[in-house]
């Protein structure tokens, strides 16, 4: 009798390792398809239910899709790279051409009053496009995950203010009332003060340009958020589209011909503000363009 439990199990380990052989040449060869497959979402499988294999294959498919997303990454990459370029290329020969064509004029006058409006035009032509380079510069360090931050407990009302009294003459000459809540909310927020500061002057951009007459700055708390709310009224003649604001190379005018603007301003805040840990929103209130800019509450 023992001889033939002998016998079954013998034949049992032999198609046991028949089977396993069998099921390991499958994965050998399916793992050499991966590189063509894994990108249409194919995963590897196992028609031999042995516990081992079955973990081993889990672990594979979890390289698959590590794979995967690291390949989409990349081709995000590659395609906003081939957008910033576009754009890049697009925002920059204007002011470029401007200047070209002023230095040009410069050449051909010798009225003093002239050669002076040529030289302020030129220089505002220049600081555009050093805006312009920022913007790109720093766009490019965030998707590229090397815009370093350092995280501190400041109390914000205390920073914009003072971010926003730095542009006083911006608004003076464009005759634009600034108006601060006289009711400030205490509490501190964790956040980058360099970014922050980035995030408020792109803001005050924005507002230097489709404001109309009026820009009201408040805040406001909502659960473990510290609220930074920026409204202006717009032009009469504007056309904001609201579900556009924050994307990339958004302007209000849509066939780009405002040329004060790179339409990375609120695109490049919004992405700073998710990088410390919080979020921007914005909407219209009939005649009034809304930003709201969430940062994490400091709880000391």
């Amino acid at each position: 009798m023992w001889g033939w439990v002998f016998v079954f199990l013998a034949f049992a380990l032999l198609f046991y390792i028949y089977f396993l052989k069998r099921e390991l040449r499958k994965l050998k060869e399916e793992v050499k398809e991966l590189p063509t497959r894994a990108s249409f979402g194919s995963r590897l499988s196992l028609d031999f239910r042995e516990k081992t294999l079955l973990e081993l294959v889990d672990g594979l498919n979890l390289m698959v899709d590590a794979f995967e997303e690291k390949n989409r990454q990349s081709k995000q990459m590659e395609e906003n790279v081939k957008l910033s370029i576009a754009g890049l290329s697009h925002d920059l020969r204007t002011p470029l051409t401007s200047i070209y064509g002023y230095v040009q004029l410069l050449h051909t006058t010798t009225d003093d009053a002239k050669r002076a409006h040529y030289l302020l035009i030129i220089e505002q032509s220049v600081n555009r496009l050093i805006e312009m380079t920022d913007h790109f510069y720093d766009l490019a360090r965030i998707e590229m995950n090397q815009k370093e931050i350092v995280f501190t407990s400041l109390f914000l009302p205390n920073l914009v203010e003072e971010i926003f009294l730095s542009f006083y003459e911006q608004f003076e000459e464009k005759k634009i009332d600034i108006q601060f809540s006289e009711q400030v909310i205490g509490r501190k927020v964790i956040a980058d003060k360099l970014m922050i500061t980035r995030v408020v002057q792109n803001i005050i951009q924005n507002v230097l340009r489709y404001t109309r007459s009026k820009a009201i700055i408040s805040y406001q708390i909502e659960n473990n958020f510290e609220v930074l709310v920026i409204k202006n009224d717009i032009k009469q003649d504007s056309k904001v589209a609201i579900e556009k604001v924050f994307m990339r190379f958004y302007t209000e005018v849509s066939s780009r011909t405002n040329t004060e603007a790179s339409g990375l301003g609120l695109y490049l805040s919004k992405k700073l503000v998710e990088k410390m840990n919080g979020k921007m929103e914005a909407e219209l209130e009939d005649h009034w363009f809304v930003l709201k800019i969430y940062l994490p509450g400091s709880s000391g």
